[in-house]
């Protein structure tokens, strides 16, 4: 049995409920990360959490839709991370910087969740939800990164290339780095994310 205002009924849930929500989240993320996605059942992330497996059903009725609200906690805290690094930004490359190196900085300090969402996201079917989720944020991202671009040529700040490929290149190389981080846990985080940063303020700055 679930509560009412989980399926459909009430909005809002209760302050207890969205704490429950959330241990069981953090749960997730760190079961995922320790013995990957597959092993992860209920029973495994209820022993981590510290509650039965009945209570993570009350709270999400499927599995899916479980791993889809740990994608969506882990976007919410990485869009709030990334914010607070672009925010009143003076210029389109100041911007470009911020969001360059707040994510590298956010996949340092934040391993499990990364692995938990692209397991998630490279999941079999009982995540297809996710899957889907994840896929239209992707899009959503690469969208605003070339509109960021476009704006910069259009105020004269960026020289001329196609928004399109420079906002692909800076994503692929940002979807690199949560790998390269692990399999090198010695890296320099901060010199690291200067470094990514440079490359792409030079490649999109006017000579």
């Amino acid at each position: 049995m679930q509560p009412e205002n989980q399926s459909g009924g009430q909005e809002k849930r209760s302050f207890i409920e969205e704490a429950r929500r959330g241990q069981i989240v953090a749960a997730t993320v760190e079961t995922i990360a320790e013995i990957g996605y597959a092993k992860s059942s209920f029973v495994q992330i209820a022993r981590r959490a510290g509650i039965s497996p009945g209570l993570i059903t009350y709270h999400f009725a499927k599995r899916e839709e479980l791993m889809k609200q740990v994608m969506l906690t882990v976007h919410d805290s990485m869009e709030q991370a990334l914010s607070s690094r672009t925010e009143g930004s003076e210029s389109y490359s100041a911007a470009l910087r911020g969001l360059i190196e707040g994510f590298v900085h956010y996949c340092a300090e934040h391993p499990a969740e990364l692995i938990a969402i692209s397991q998630i996201a490279d999941a079999a079917r009982d995540a297809e939800a996710a899957r889907q989720w994840s896929d239209a944020q992707n899009a959503s991202t690469l969208t605003e990164l070339e509109d960021m671009f476009r704006e910069g040529q259009e105020a004269g700040e960026f020289r001329e290339f196609a928004p399109r490929v420079m906002a692909v290149s800076v994503i692929a190389a940002m979807e690199a780095t949560p790998a390269e981080l692990m399999a090198r846990p010695d890296t320099d985080v901060t010199q690291y994310a200067k470094e990514l940063a440079d490359l792409f303020e030079l490649a999109v700055r006017r000579a």
